[in-house]
């Protein structure tokens, strides 16, 4: 669990805090001080730390959150000419709800920029309370309260960083001056008329840095060099295993008919058979083949009528 804490002021900070606030008055978290560091509290000792200590984030991490850490915190920064505090209400994951309605208006903007939102009240009637809120995540944080018997209340985060009218009829207009990433998020109005009625309006805004599509840019192009390489990569392997094998085959057919060239050819030195390249090697007589070996031997010509002598 993130508890957000930004600082939004440029003076120099001489010290801030983090408390929790339970029911005998304030449990003490954690201390910064720009001289003498940051000092935790024995409780929460392994159990929390700054994120950004250096930077004026001083937003505080929870490890393993139970069921006893909900509750309300309080973020509060001293500079020399004043306090700047926080509070931030902590419930279970189960009671955060947010409205499952798309976003009516989408708006993309570059930091330092300023960036007008407007919410027109649908519903008949006088506008009796106006409420901003920006979604981001698991997060929810009042922009600005519009009571229009009592006045603007502004969030800690905004107080100098929004303005908006709150006019009872037409529609309500909030205007965020030299935006940052920060701001992005999703913008909830929500407003309550005098006969009852009510409204939910959602819209998305996305601060990019200009740099961004040029990352992207730089990213896609690292990331088409290393998909080409990978292709002639995997090309090039396949053609030397293509080469291999057919290498392979071609010298096993060359033995085979060798062999095979080898055996119809040798013969004992006293046969005089006829050779041919049909016959089986070492086929005896009986065979299957049912034939008999020619066998020739050598003889005087006698002719067919012996001579006598007188």
């Amino acid at each position: 669990m993130t508890l957000e804490c930004i600082c939004p002021k440029t003076a120099n900070i001489t010290q801030m805090s983090w408390v929790k606030n339970i029911i005998t008055g304030k449990e003490p978290i954690a201390v910064f001080h720009p001289m003498y560091g940051v000092h935790i509290e024995e409780k929460y000792k392994d159990r929390v730390r700054f994120i950004k200590v250096s930077s004026k984030d001083k937003s505080l991490n929870f490890l393993k959150t139970t069921e006893a850490d909900v509750g309300f915190y309080s973020c509060s920064i001293t500079f020399p000419d004043g306090i700047w505090e926080k509070v931030i209400q902590v419930i279970q994951s189960d009671s955060f709800k947010v409205p499952h309605v798309p976003p009516t208006n989408h708006m993309i903007t570059e930091p330092g920029e300023n960036v007008t939102l407007r919410c027109p009240y649908i519903v008949r009637g006088l506008a009796q309370q106006l409420t901003w809120h920006r979604i981001k995540g698991d997060q929810m944080d009042t922009v600005v309260l519009c009571n229009f018997s009592e006045g603007k209340i502004y969030g800690s985060d905004y107080q100098e960083h929004a303005k908006i009218d709150c006019p009872t009829q037409g529609s309500s207009t909030l205007v965020l001056h030299n935006v940052t990433a920060f701001d992005s998020g999703i913008y909830r109005c929500h407003y309550i008329v005098t006969n009852g009625g009510n409204n939910t309006l959602l819209m998305s805004l996305i601060v990019a840095s200009g740099t961004l599509d040029h990352d992207w840019h730089d990213l896609l192009i690292a990331g088409g060099a290393a998909a080409a390489l990978l292709l002639l990569v995997t090309i090039l392997i396949i053609s030397i295993t293509l080469v291999y094998r057919r290498k392979k085959k071609r010298r096993r057919i060359t033995k085979t008919l060798s062999e095979a060239l080898c055996a119809t050819q040798t013969r004992p030195s006293n046969s005089y058979g006829r050779p041919t390249f049909n016959e089986t090697p070492n086929v005896r007589r009986g065979s299957v083949s049912g034939q008999r070996d020619e066998i020739y031997v050598n003889y005087r010509d006698f002719s067919r009528k012996p001579k006598t002598r007188a």
